[in-house]
């Protein structure tokens, strides 16, 4: 029998814990915090931007013969990207992590600067399987490829996946010089830190003194770099910073090296720069092969409206436009008489649709070739049938005009062979050149020759068995301008050696532009101008470009065309430039290729600087005293002080204003009607300002719309009126604490609607135009209520609990509310709490009975009235069955101790609260009145005044001495401190924050508080429709406080302190 009861009890026990482990195992089973999920282990994810960000590239790679790309399509495309990296830490690039965004699109730049656009479609495949970053160009706009992500940051795109091949859609950008020149860093701080290193920045300052724009000041740094350094493999010392022994110590280093010197030095001078790592490839549409050869590191810099722009010291400046690019691999092909050769001809980067053709020729032989499209093209050169020297010409031209030539010279030796040591002369036209031929063996030299370029030679035997013979060059002012190939026979005895010597006669040009002495900033103006040469010559075309300087910055005013030697430049003075005087250039800016030298010139001219009201157009005042408040400002927005405003009302002269120091001023006047005039505004210049005038329409109107609008709480509400006075307006309606609408008056009329309020009770809206209250009207939200018998059954011994539960329209419950409730015959008045619950105890009948309950809510300001009736079973308490309740607790115990045996839940941290309240919530008392403090804590606080133990509790009273005190209070680990301010009364706090608060602020609106008492002073922000109530309230406590005698009390200060900040805003606290 005992042996049944027990298995009967083991098996309750074992169901009870079942139970309870299906109820309680989801609050008991919590998995710690930082616990990775499946998902999470088994694809852990990379971290974005780079494929790591705790170490920078490496310097040097050595070259893999498993890095294979083919790429094809990128005709406009030099640069393939891969890493961007950011932070210069401890010697090393370290890239920040950033979002990656799954989309395989980013929208290209929005480039503000006039400019010219390639795009390309470019396929890159890979021998082997590509997971991560990919290589795309700066501004890829969509990568065609499996599992393609974004990185914005970095102008970046990669993929989770392993792909070998994959499309993008690339766009670039380059610009004409002057633009260029104009350009100013943008504002990107994070792409600024550099090392705190004074060699550093002294080096960096001094590359770029003299620079009078950013983009300069890049190109500068470029410039130097290419100029003083070698491409070389010096390993530094170890220990040593590398980017120190590169720019002091070897000169020499790989593109990692130059890149990151750049990013260094840029950012040293304020401009925001970041290093690439990729590869350099020929920009051809045709397929090309790219290794670990073609590795390269760059740098990019922010501009302001022009993005990031690519700086490589190693190769030519890639923003600036050319129309193409021409380039030859080969320096000297020597031929054998009759023989041929061949020569690679790099045609790069040609932009569409620009009619280029590369024409191919040689003296004696003609045209060799027409090259019409963009590639790598040899060509076969020769044969030549004689000895001589055959320079190969390479004419690439638009048909705009643009045009580069290039020379490749050709050398067939003979019996006497000669070799200028110049390919091609650029020769000044009434200028001179000297070339250089060395004539190979010794014996008596002479020349040959019917060009008219040809001023005087000479011969030298030297002792290295050969003769140099100096040619001296001189293009008389008649000669043509442009290309010619001279002709110069070297004779030695019998022997004839021809030499054809490209010499590209160019002239000097010179500007002339009227310019005005005094300009005024703002000021739009047509500068005219001619372009000629010394001999007289107009060039046909050209640029015009007007840059203005105050020896700092020099800035880009405008561009035109230059047509027979003409220009008309559409200028407009920057608004913003100071007065003061200015250098204005003008440029000359020659086609691409024309034998016209670039020239311009300097004028000195004086800046006034421009002067204009800041004021808004349309006016809208209540009739009355009006007050305007209005600035005189410059065109770069700040202040013109000290100067005389004068005002006219329908062109009546009425009085005049000074403007304060920050440029404000203020005029009143008395319009006593709805009435509606031309207000003027006129200042007439100074020796540095330009004058200013301005017209306002100046209208009083009144607003027809209700003092006091009811709304019901939850419901948008409906407001409409008329504005009497004016047809057409925009006004805004203010909904205290600070929620705004925009309103339009159309005919007179408008309607808008304001969102629903969540609380009961009034509210203030004020109609404002500009700084003006043109009215202010009440809301008043009321809810009806819904009332709940919580109770369906009430038992008890002698009286039973009903439970009532009243809310609003909401849901939200009502508390503070009276209500009168019937059960049977048994009436009382009952109050909610701030839960909205109210309870009744009534008297408990002998037998069950099913009772009728009436309640009814009477009504309130804010709430309606209601009523409800409800049935409930009032009857007996039952007894308690602790028999079963004993059981329970016994099964409960035992399946905690199980639970805890079995694993110990962590526990949940709940955050902890620390808080000092002060009585009103201000900590500012007056001398002898009593200070009552409470302490929010989860455990017992202890109280500290001016570091001395005052007491443990929650509740303190304190009366401390004149001055400023430290309250602070312990909770365990936690500390809270506060500081509270004893003065000798309240008197004294009112005039302080009057003068330190109230009044720097209403000087600030426009009101001369100098030569106004407070009470005036109140009228006239009223005047300005600023609220009237907090201002009279503050305005009469100070005069209480100052003026009376008599003392302010707590409550009083309290309201004062309160109106000061609904006035100001804040700001300014105790």
């Amino acid at each position: 029998m005992a042996r049944r009861k027990y298995i009967a009890f083991l098996t309750f026990t074992l169901i009870s814990l079942l139970i309870a482990s299906v109820v309680l195992g989801p609050a008991l089973i919590e998995a710690p915090p930082g616990t990775k999920s499946i998902e999470d282990m088994l694809s852990p994810k990379l971290p974005p931007g780079n494929e790591t960000n705790e170490t920078g590239p490496p310097a040097e790679v050595p070259a893999s013969p498993h890095f294979i790309l083919l790429v094809t399509g990128a005709a406009h495309t030099h640069y393939l990207r891969l890493n961007v990296y950011t932070d210069y830490t401890d010697g090393r690039w370290l890239t920040r992590n950033t979002t990656r965004v799954p989309s395989n699109v980013l929208a290209p730049p929005e480039i503000k600067v006039p400019h010219h656009s390639e795009s390309d479609r470019i396929t890159v495949v890979s021998f082997i399987p590509i997971r991560g970053n990919l290589f795309t160009s700066l501004y890829t706009t969509r990568v065609d490829g499996a599992g393609a992500e974004a990185i914005p940051e970095y102008n970046l795109f990669r993929t989770p996946l392993n792909v070998t091949t994959y499309s993008f859609s690339a766009v670039s950008y380059t610009f004409e010089w002057p633009y260029l020149m104009n350009l100013t860093a943008g504002n990107q701080t994070e792409y600024l830190s550099a090392p705190n290193d004074t060699r550093l920045v002294t080096l960096a300052r001094s590359i770029t003194t003299g620079a009078r724009s950013d983009y300069e000041k890049a190109l500068d740094i470029a410039r130097y770099l290419a100029n003083n350094y070698r491409l070389g493999n010096a390993t530094p010392p170890a220990g040593a910073d590398r980017l120190k022994w590169f720019l002091f110590q070897s000169k020499a280093g790989g593109s990692y090296d130059f890149a990151s010197a750049f990013v260094v030095l840029a950012r040293l001078n304020g401009l925001p720069a970041r290093l690439v790592e990729g590869v350099y490839i020929d920009a051809l549409p045709q397929t090309q092969v790219v290794t670990e050869k073609n590795r390269q590191f760059w740098a990019e810099v922010y501009f302001e409206n022009a993005g990031w722009l690519v700086f490589d010291p190693l190769h030519p400046d890639q923003n600036v436009y050319v129309p193409f690019e021409l380039s030859i691999r080969r320096a000297l092909l020597i031929l054998e008489p009759n023989g041929t050769g061949t020569l690679e001809i790099r045609f790069e980067r040609v932009v569409s649709e620009s009619g280029v053709r590369v024409e191919v020729k040689a003296p004696e032989v003609g045209v060799i070739t027409l090259i019409n499209e963009s590639g790598i093209h040899n060509v076969t050169i020769g044969p030549f049938w004689k000895p001589g020297y055959y320079p190969i010409i390479m004419n690439a031209s638009t048909e705009r005009g643009e045009s580069i030539v290039r020379f490749a010279p050709v050398l067939v030796p003979g019996e006497l062979s000669t070799m200028p040591n110049r390919t091609a002369v650029n020769l000044l036209k009434s200028g001179s050149e000297e070339v250089e031929i060395t004539v190979y063996g010794a014996g008596k030299i002479n020349l040959e020759t019917d060009s008219r370029l040809v001023e005087s030679w000479f011969a030298i035997e030297t002792v290295r068995n050969e003769t140099k013979l100096y040619v001296r060059l001189n293009a008389p002012a008649d000669y043509p301008n442009g290309l010619h190939v001279e002709k110069l026979v070297v004779m030695k005895d019998r022997e004839r050696f021809n030499v054809y010597l490209p010499v590209i006669v160019v002239e000097r040009t010179e500007v002339k532009a009227n310019v005005p002495k005094t300009l005024t900033a703002g000021e739009f103006l047509n500068l005219t101008g001619k372009v000629a040469t010394v001999s007289g010559e107009r060039p046909g075309r050209g640029k015009a470009a007007a840059f203005i300087s105050d020896g700092n910055r020099t800035i880009l005013l405008g561009v035109s065309n230059v047509s027979n030697g003409a220009f008309s430049l559409p200028l407009k003075i920057p608004e913003y430039l100071k007065p003061g005087t200015f250098q204005l250039e003008v440029y000359y800016i020659p086609p691409l290729g024309y034998p016209y030298l670039s020239s311009s010139t300097a004028k000195i001219v004086k800046i006034k600087g421009l002067a204009k009201f800041s004021l808004p157009e349309l006016i809208l005042a209540r009739p009355g005293n009006v007050t305007v408040v209005g600035s005189l400002i410059d065109g770069a927005g700040e202040p013109i002080a000290n100067a005389t405003i004068l005002y006219y009302l329908d062109g009546r002269y009425i009085g005049n204003a000074t403007s304060r120091t920050d440029g404000r001023f203020s005029l009143r006047l008395e319009i006593p009607g709805i009435e509606q005039h031309t207000l003027t505004l006129e200042y007439p210049g100074s020796a540095n300002y330009s004058p200013a005038t301005m017209k306002a329409t100046l209208a009083t109107v009144e607003l027809d719309v209700p003092d006091r609008i009811t709304g019901e709480l939850g419901k948008p509400i409906g407001i409409s009126g008329r504005v009497i006075g004016i047809e057409n307006a925009t006004l805004k309606a203010y909904v205290f604490p600070g929620k705004t609408y925009t309103i339009n008056v159309v005919n007179g009329s408008f309607d808008f609607t304001v969102e629903p309020f969540q609380t009961v009770g009034e509210r203030s809206l004020e109609f404002r135009q500009g700084g003006r209250v043109l009215k202010r009207i009440t809301f008043a939200v009321v809810s009806p209520v819904r009332i709940e018998l919580l109770t369906k059954e009430a038992r008890g011994e002698k009286t039973a609990r009903l439970k009532f539960r009243v809310v609003d329209s909401v849901n939200d419950p009502v508390g503070g509310i009276y209500l009168n409730v019937s059960v049977d015959g048994f009436a009382m008045r009952v109050m909610t709490n701030g839960s909205g619950i109210a309870t009744l105890d009534v008297p408990v009948p002998e037998k069950e009975t099913n009772a009728t309950v009436t309640v009814a809510f009477d009504g309130s300001p804010y709430y309606l009235p209601a009523s409800g009736k409800f049935y409930v079973i009032i009857s007996k308490k039952r007894k308690i069955p602790w028999l079963y309740i004993g059981v329970a607790v016994i099964i409960g115990a035992l399946v905690a101790r199980y639970r805890l045996a079995k694993r110990k839940p962590e526990e949940k941290r709940q955050e902890r609260i620390l808080k000092i309240i002060f009585n009103n919530g201000i900590p500012l008392f007056q001398e002898g009145e009593t200070m009552e403090i409470s302490v929010e804590c989860d455990g017992e606080p202890e109280l500290y005044v001016d570091g001395k133990p005052f007491g443990r509790g929650r509740d303190f009273k304190l009366t401390l001495p004149l001055g400023d005190h430290r309250i602070e209070a312990r909770c365990g680990d936690l500390v809270e401190t506060a500081r509270a301010r004893i003065l000798p009364s309240y008197n004294d706090a009112v005039v302080e924050y009057y003068e330190r608060c109230f009044l720097p602020w209403a000087k600030g609106v426009g009101v001369d508080v100098d030569e106004l008492t407070p009470r005036e002073i109140a009228e006239t922000l009223t005047d300005m429709m600023y609220p009237w109530e907090p201002i009279d309230t503050l305005t009469w406590i100070f005069e209480k406080a100052k003026y009376s005698g008599r003392r302010v009390s707590r409550d009083e200060f309290i309201r004062f302190y309160r109106s000061v900040l609904e006035v100001i805003g804040g700001g300014c606290v105790v």
